[in-house]
């Protein structure tokens, strides 16, 4: 194939990404309509994380160790969220955590466990980051996995994708712990408190006995794409100084957007709600980011920012769609980007400066629309600069909407292999260019099989053929 140098971006034009955007929802779509065909029985609307007493951490948590587990239950819902008829075990836990300024914080992950398993100390742990991508609590995947119907599910974030990787990793056998990773307050994009969010979340998950894991000897793997990869990244790179005990064998992380100013190219674009969605989480988040925002807002600005963290990420994508977010700003946004309490808090969400101490899978498309494929590039030679083993595919077909699932074969053999009893720990940095990641003939799971085995579960066809050894 043509050599593409590193980190060269690809223009692309608006037709291509409708397109794209359209493939990757029929996608959705198709899994939607098989989905349907197993509805479950509608129960009762659950009650928001502002007002379930579940979220409230009881008095005096903040003096538990973190990861400590607070509040339990047991949840039938996943067959009613998903309408997939999939005889999983649910819990919900809440745990003690720490937030973004080194506070103790409390957050919620739900963790699954194939139907029928039983105690096994040797069961790998998955700890799955969505890209539910909004400031609004409601849209938490906590509670967004409570939803009665499909398209709630998806107005509030959890779409079908991620409901695919999910399933791939129940169908090995895997518990699965799916953390609320911006935590009570709706944290995206913000440095650190992802990473504690997680990394707690997995402390609480080998703790419950119910999963039946072997506490903090469970082989552990992490994986996320897009603002779920941010959230991987922030997991890895907080890890060793954290939370050094757990067992984690790999990260997995997929269009991580390492940068968040690089992501302004978009302005104007079928993405451009990213931008708006960054800028308003923190601004909530960094109060000096705030207050330096809002003198450079016009009071448009500032309402469409309220709007913004009112609403989920579909609806933000889809009503923001080729919005020129400069017309919200009194100064051009490069010059708003040098003010230095603006700046500071760029630098700090920064991803690469922090080195990760467990090997690393990174995939990228080459035709991203969103992350320009140069900052990851850079995440991942600073990674290796420290010593961290990388295996670093590059898919020249894909963009970013296509890699979240085309992605997802690639992700989960690199991640069944780190699971393997007795698994050589990888070494050195391995860059590879591919046509596509989805032909790899390497993959011994490919991304049909991943189709297949949600195809058959959501058609209610019988599931013991998905937890077998594969």
């Amino acid at each position: 194939m043509p050599k593409v140098e590193a980190g060269q971006p690809v223009r692309k034009s608006r037709a291509q990404r409708a397109i794209a955007l359209i493939v990757t929802t029929s996608t959705a779509v198709i899994v939607g309509a098989l989905t349907g065909l197993g509805a479950a029985t509608v129960t009762a609307e659950p009650l928001t994380p502002q007002v379930d007493p579940f979220y409230q951490p009881p008095a005096g948590y903040e003096s538990q160790a973190p990861g400590s587990i607070l509040r339990s239950r047991e949840m039938h819902f996943l067959a009613a969220v998903t309408e997939l008829p999939l005889k999983v075990q649910v819990w919900q836990l809440l745990y003690r955590t720490t937030d973004l300024h080194g506070e103790p914080e409390s957050a919620v992950t739900t963790v699954l466990l194939p139907w029928g398993a039983t105690p096994d100390k040797n069961r790998p742990l998955l700890s799955y980051e969505t890209f539910y991508d909004s400031t609004n609590t409601a849209c938490a995947p906590s509670y967004v996995l409570q939803q009665q119907n499909l398209l709630e599910g998806v107005a509030g974030g959890q779409t079908n994708i991620e409901l695919m990787a999910i399933t791939a990793g129940l169908t090995k056998g895997w518990a699965v712990s799916i953390p609320d990773h911006e935590g009570p307050h709706g944290h995206l994009g913000v440095d650190k408190e992802p990473g504690y969010i997680s990394l707690d979340g997995i402390r609480a998950a080998e703790q419950f006995a119910p999963l039946g894991l072997a506490g903090k000897d469970t082989p552990v793997g992490v994986w996320g794409y897009s603002g779920g990869g941010m959230a991987g990244g922030w997991t890895a790179e907080m890890q060793p100084a954290y939370a050094p005990e757990l067992n984690i064998k790999g990260v997995a992380l997929g269009g991580p957007v390492p940068d968040l100013r690089a992501v302004l190219h978009v302005n104007g674009s079928l993405a451009a709600s990213v931008i708006g969605i960054g800028i308003a989480s923190l601004q909530t988040a960094y109060p000096k980011f705030g207050a330096v925002m809002d003198t450079y807002l016009t009071p448009e600005g500032r309402t469409k920012m309220e709007t913004i963290r009112s609403r989920c990420l579909i609806p933000n994508v889809i009503l923001d769609a080729f919005t020129d977010y400069q017309r919200y700003f009194t100064i051009p946004i490069p010059q708003l980007l040098e003010v230095p309490d603006i700046k500071e808090t760029f630098d700090a969400v920064t991803l690469g400066n922090n080195n990760p101490g467990m090997p690393m899978y990174v995939y990228q498309a080459a035709l991203d629309e969103i992350v320009p494929p140069a900052t990851t590039d850079k995440m991942v030679e600073q990674y290796c600069a420290g010593g961290t083993p990388v295996q670093y595919q590059r898919d020249h077909l894909s963009e970013h909407t296509l890699l979240a699932t085309y992605g997802m074969s690639g992700a989960l053999n690199w991640l069944k292999a780190r699971f393997e009893p007795n698994s050589p720990t990888p070494v050195g940095c391995h860059t590879e260019d591919q046509l596509s990641t989805f032909l790899n003939p390497d993959n011994d799971i490919t991304q049909l099989q991943i189709w297949f085995d949600t195809a058959r579960a959501a058609l209610g066809l019988p599931v013991e053929p998905l937890f077998g050894p594969n």
